[in-house]
């Protein structure tokens, strides 16, 4: 099977160049159509890895660390994220709310040239010659679709101030390529729900049924499990709870930690890159089986580090590969010594001191420093979100039996399970703590404190000592700052864009 390259279909880049406002209505001698970039199923299928390619979550994973309270400042740090991220500054100058805007809408552009393309292109059958494009003309399209709703769920996760309420502002529903004259406004959620299921529903019949979601390639359980994600999110509980039994039936079992391994031990953590929970995040064999989905990353092999350069460390992920941030505090403290999970998400040359602690989910991926595929869907989110339903139905057995699952198959045994929640804030809190340790470094905190917070009675958690450089510390989960700003570059080429809540015009 084709693997993804990070690189662009040079066509079908060319296409996706604004031009500017004076040649609006001027056909350029050199412009590149759909149509004429697409000519037979065969270029639509290489176009297609320009959509893989460009599906994101970098910007996402590193904002969210630095925003919350998944690190510190680092041994390294020469003032990086301190007059912004770590000190909750955000507004509609701020390079994340802008990166995470435009590296989505690019996605669904790219998807939208393509599906532009594909209607002109007729799939060839040949019966005598047993030729029949019509299936691989289908599953093109699908993914285009299916990419296309995933990145509009993501812009409302993100710039909508309320997930729950359909009639609230959401961002621009974009399913056609807009010329530079348009100035759109935004859409309604209910408006952009109502075009990521039209998507999702003419796609899921033509992606493969089988289990090759952690090759990089979609199946039909990414549209399930976005499903299962959008309705918790939404408060649809009742929903998404059929569509995560469904994955459980799929039998995608909870990476293990492995045998007789001591974490407190340095002949033991070498041990642990042989854990399937190690492998996991390495990218290697063996570490696949809880993994839904994930974007697979590479860079040539001239290339020195991977896509995370630059993140939280310059040249590796080691105590000595200068790290401008490391684990928190606060987030260090709650990992247990026989967590598998701390031998991810700290570089194990922390140990036995961990005066300093890289972060290490990423610390190599195909044998480069700083490189890991993105997991956009993990079994284990989804049992945490199972855990969401059962809170939600005042099951407090039940939050603690999904939440038990994940944590036996972190510590090897039973001896870390949580007891049952007495309250529903407990079981609320439960889920939020757990998420927090389990999908650290992932993407998920800042939205999960949005999300939990209030139910939870919890928020940021970060160390006074951490940040006494600027005494940042508490962020109320209800602060409008949970919802990112539409950024000033869209709003000055978009008179008609609305602002969020809280931030200025």
């Amino acid at each position: 099977m084709k693997k993804i390259k990070l690189f662009l279909y040079i066509a079908a880049a060319a296409i996706m160049t604004s031009a500017c406002d004076d040649a609006i209505d001027i056909t350029q001698p050199s412009e590149l159509l759909p149509e004429d970039t697409f000519e037979n199923v065969a270029d639509l299928q290489t176009g297609i890895l320009g959509v893989y390619a460009s599906v994101p979550g970098e910007d996402i994973i590193v904002f969210t660390s630095l925003f919350t309270d998944e690190v510190k400042l680092g041994v390294s740090n020469g003032g990086q994220g301190t007059d912004g991220e770590l000190a909750f500054l955000l507004n509609n100058n701020s390079g994340d709310a802008a990166s995470i805007w435009l590296s989505n809408y690019t996605l669904i552009n790219r998807a939208n040239r393509l599906l532009a393309g594909a209607a002109a292109i007729t799939p060839v059958v040949d019966v005598e010659a047993g030729v029949d494009e019509t299936s691989s003309y289908n599953q093109v399209i699908a993914e285009a679709k299916t990419f296309r709703a995933y990145a509009h769920f993501q812009l409302l996760t993100f710039f909508s101030p309320d997930l729950k309420n359909d009639s609230a502002l959401g961002v621009i529903a974009v399913d056609f390529i807009p010329t530079t004259n348009q100035k759109l406004p935004r859409n309604t959620n209910g408006e952009v729900f109502a075009l990521i299921e039209k998507d999702l529903s003419e796609s899921e019949a033509a992606l493969p049924t089988g289990k090759i979601g952690a090759t990089g390639y979609l199946c039909r359980d990414f549209i399930t499990a976005l499903r299962a994600r959008m309705a918790v999110y939404r408060g649809k509980h009742d929903v998404a709870e059929p569509l995560i039994d469904n994955l459980v039936t799929r039998n995608y079992t909870l990476a293990a930690k492995g045998t007789n391994l001591n974490l407190g031990s340095t002949a033991s953590l070498t041990g642990a890159a042989g854990s399937a929970y190690v492998k996991m995040f390495r990218d290697v064999t063996g570490g696949t089986s809880e993994v839904i989905f994930k974007v697979i990353r590479t860079v040539a092999p001239t290339d020195a580090t991977g896509n995370f350069y630059q993140a939280w460390s310059s040249v590796n992920s080691t105590t000595t590969g200068s790290a401008f941030f490391e684990v928190g505090t606060a987030l260090y403290e709650k990992l247990s010594p026989e967590d598998i999970r701390r031998a991810a998400i700290i570089d194990p040359t922390a140990f036995p001191s961990f005066n300093v602690r890289p972060v290490g989910k990423y610390g190599e991926s195909k044998s480069v420093p700083l490189l890991g595929d993105i997991k956009i869907f993990r079994m284990s989110e989804m049992r945490l979100l199972k855990a969401e339903c059962r809170a939600n139905a005042g099951d407090f057995t039940g939050v603690a039996t999904q939440i038990n699952l994940v944590r036996a198959a972190r510590f090897g045994n039973a001896n870390n399970n949580i007891s049952v929640p007495a309250s529903a804030q407990e079981a609320w809190a439960a889920i939020l703590d757990e998420r927090r340790l389990e999908l650290a470094f992932e993407g998920f905190r800042y939205i999960d404190i949005k999300r939990l917070g209030q139910l939870a009675g919890k928020g940021i958690d970060r160390n006074a000592n951490d940040y006494a450089f600027n005494n940042a510390l508490i962020l109320e989960s209800t602060d409008y700052r949970f919802t990112l700003p539409i950024p000033r570059t869209e709003q000055t080429a978009n008179p008609n864009i609305q602002q969020n809540p809280g931030y200025s015009n």
